[in-house]
């Protein structure tokens, strides 16, 4: 993906028309918590990371002040949304809690948040799978996730000789800045690319909608840097691990801390950032395209109303869409049922499917476009 060769390809594979969307469930078996699992890890004294660092202290006081910890835990959705609440109408919520405590808050979380799942995160065999078999078949592909996570980017390396990976967003590393190592360069799959020993390459998209935890943002140009195998971030430091060379830490360009860029889970979206506006858009079209979509562990929570928008406002409601999810309960399968006139539901994990005849008809079908 980022050395540079002869023999010049045209863009491709712009609306495939089998499209995946990946949920918390099909990272779960990795050891990515979900996010009700996100407050009881923070409320845990077994975390020296948490425990002893600033922002691990000031989220723990503000759950423990204002949310009651002896009964039922409050979800990731509720305190990130009662925070958002008091913010977007400029609410201090005491003397003590000032909007520029709340401000500070909100970010600390977003450090937790980007810790917790970082830390679990490592590698995964059914991405990998996934994977080579997209590549043993040469499938034009989409694919959609709401996860964070990297368990399918790093996979996706394996086959980057034969695959392109886009993201659907402008990144720093496209402009081979003298002041990065060529190690960060990369190549740009929205432009005539390179092709890579005997097979032309194929163009996939990776659209993170809710960014990703090896994407690091600029709030003074907004450019995006791509860290692709370095995900981690040190509370106690307030900086970014690596364990690679990858040195991508400030913008090349302006000098500026970068910072992690997640949205996070709250009921109030916020659209003022115009690279989640980007991303819902690559989205829709690439959705509005799509013959088949393949929901693999997603429940739709409540804090994802802009998925469900999403899909009910481009998807064509004559085509199919294949659900795969350990549970069947009749709320989850209604909402899907709610999307499309040709729901088949499958109660199975991503692991099962992967082993599935159902998998291997998809892989199977011919490539139209």
């Amino acid at each position: 993906m980022r050395t540079r060769q002869n023999n010049i390809l045209p863009l491709q594979n712009d609306q495939p028309e089998l499209v995946f969307i990946f949920g918390a469930g099909s990272s779960y078996p990795d050891g990515i918590p979900i996010q009700s699992d996100i407050i009881p890890i923070i409320l845990n004294n077994n975390d020296l990371q948490i425990t002893k660092s600033e922002p691990g202290k000031q989220i723990r006081e503000f759950l423990q002040e204002n949310f009651s910890i002896n009964g039922k835990l409050p979800t990731l959705e509720e305190v990130f949304g009662f925070i958002d609440f008091h913010l977007n109408n400029s609410f201090s919520l005491s003397s003590k809690w000032t909007i520029t405590e709340l401000i500070k808050l909100k970010t600390n979380l977003t450090k937790i948040l980007h810790y917790v799942i970082s830390s679990k995160t490592k590698t995964s065999e059914n991405f990998r799978q996934f994977w080579e078999t997209i590549r043993i078949n040469r499938k034009q592909i989409g694919v959609i996730t709401t996860n964070y996570d990297t368990l399918i980017d790093e996979a996706f390396d394996k086959i980057y000789s034969d695959y392109l990976v886009d993201y659907c967003i402008d990144l720093i590393n496209f402009r081979y800045p003298n002041n990065i190592t060529p190690f960060d360069w990369w190549e740009n799959p929205n432009r005539p690319v390179t092709q890579f020993g005997e097979h032309t390459p194929i163009r996939t998209k990776l659209i993170k909608i809710h960014g990703s935890l090896n994407w690091k943002y600029c709030s003074c140009c907004a450019q995006v840097g791509l860290t692709p195998w370095q995900h981690r971030i040190n509370l106690k430091t307030d900086s970014f691990e690596s364990f690679t060379e990858s040195q991508i830490t400030t913008c090349p360009f302006d000098g500026h801390k970068l910072t992690s860029l997640i949205q996070v889970p709250s009921h109030l979206k916020s659209n003022n950032n115009f690279i989640f506006n980007k991303l819902y858009e690559e989205a829709g079209y690439t959705i509005r395209g799509a013959k088949k979509l393949i929901f693999i562990g997603y429940s739709f929570p409540e804090a994802d109303v802009h998925i469900r928008a999403l899909v009910k406002r481009h998807f064509n409601p004559e085509n199919e869409i294949i659900v795969i999810n350990k549970s069947s309960a009749k709320d989850l399968v209604h909402r899907y049922e709610t999307l499309s006139k040709n729901v088949n539901y499958k109660e199975m994990t991503f692991e099962k499917f992967l082993k599935s005849r159902l998998f291997d008809n998809l892989m199977n079908e011919n490539n139209s476009r």
